[in-house]
């Protein structure tokens, strides 16, 4: 008898040691706990924005991704400020602003099609190539994922809207007449422009020679392209100046072409000879505009355009709904004027003298 209570005491005491022995097998199977609540709370910052984060069906902030036509180019440095700042108001996240060093429609699809990849919920395009992209477009939509334009249409794809400024031949007109009264109606002019796939730089472009060709003593001698690289746009105009010494001004319909142009004219020693004029910067012309080099150019707020387009896609995202005429987005973002039955909206364009071109900080 005390055998067997012997040996029963021995079977519960190993019973207890193999349970301890078990539970301190079995703990580190737990520890991922605290790594996942430490993330969420170095997550919670990002999505605290005074207002209730709109969220997707997962409870997670939309992402969004921004592809532009050229990283690095102060444009759409200043557009990413202003995407940002409405995705941080709206609680939304960035998760990619990437684009080619240099206009590349490949890289950009290449870009678009990660972005698919990645879950984003949508994806703003500045497209170099308003043709070439469609398809990667049309892919992203049939994914799925909500694509907006801005700046730089793609009309004939399946995109949801576009943001952008102005109208193109609205512009384009203003851009021809401006230079028409700067030089009297007479003498050699040459067009600039970024690329030659974007739609809405080639209907400015149209525009321009359409004014120019009610001016019989205004002659076009070149019209050339920089995919918006800053330094091939200097060289091009240095090249034209050698050429036509006669040339009397520059006409850019992208932001790189009148600063570019003017450092031309500047180098050349042409300052009060040729002029330089069209869609640009406040900030990259301001020199050139106090020196009589640049007597005008035109632009409106990048930082505005990429705000309302975030604005747009968060709003899609939300209720399934697209900007109408007057669509207000706060002291910042203004209102769009967008046309019946259009998917067209537009910032309102703002004219650079030296009355005020150092008002502006972009």
């Amino acid at each position: 008898m005390k055998k067997y209570k012997l040996l029963v005491a021995f079977v519960v005491v190993a019973i207890m040691v193999m349970s301890v022995i078990g539970c301190s097998a079995e703990a580190p199977a737990e520890s991922p706990a605290p790594a996942e609540s430490t993330a969420a709370e170095s997550a919670a910052p990002a999505e605290s924005s005074g207002a209730e984060a709109p969220q997707a069906a997962d409870g997670e902030p939309y992402k969004i991704g921004i592809v532009v036509k050229q990283m690095g180019a102060p444009y759409f440095d200043y557009a990413a400020e202003g995407a940002k700042k409405a995705a941080a108001e709206m609680g939304a996240e960035i998760i990619s602003y990437t684009g080619p060093s240099s206009e590349d429609v490949n890289q950009e699809i290449t870009f678009i099609e990660d972005l698919i990849t990645q879950g984003a919920d949508a994806i703003l395009v500045s497209t170099a190539d308003s043709t070439a992209i469609i398809p990667t477009i049309n892919k992203a939509m049939e994914a799925g994922v909500a694509v907006f334009t801005f700046d730089i249409d793609a009309p004939d794809s399946e995109r949801l809207f576009c943001v952008t400024a102005g109208n193109a031949q609205e512009s384009g007109a203003a851009i021809g007449e401006s230079l028409a009264k700067q030089i009297d109606g007479k003498g050699q002019v040459a067009l600039l422009t970024g690329g030659l796939g974007s739609e809405t730089l080639n209907q400015r472009l149209d525009a321009i020679k359409e004014v120019l060709a009610g001016y019989p003593d205004i002659e076009i001698v070149a019209t050339e392209a920089c995919d918006d690289n800053f330094e091939k746009c200097v060289s091009q105009a240095e090249n034209l100046i050698q050429t036509y010494p006669d040339l009397k001004a520059f006409a850019g319909v992208s932001s790189v072409n009148p600063p570019a142009a003017a450092m031309a004219i500047q180098s050349a020693g042409k300052t009060g000879e040729i002029i330089s004029l069209g869609i640009g910067l406040p900030s990259q012309c301001a020199e050139y505009v106090d020196a009589g080099i640049i007597p005008e150019l035109t632009l409106w707020d990048p930082g505005v355009m990429g705000y309302d387009a975030v604005a747009a896609a968060v709003n899609y995202l939300k209720d399934g709904s697209l900007p109408q005429d007057g669509q207000d987005y706060g002291e910042y973002g203004g209102k769009l004027i967008v046309a019946e039955g259009e998917t067209v909206g537009y910032i309102p364009s703002i004219i650079f003298t030296k009355d005020n071109v150092h008002d502006y900080e972009f």
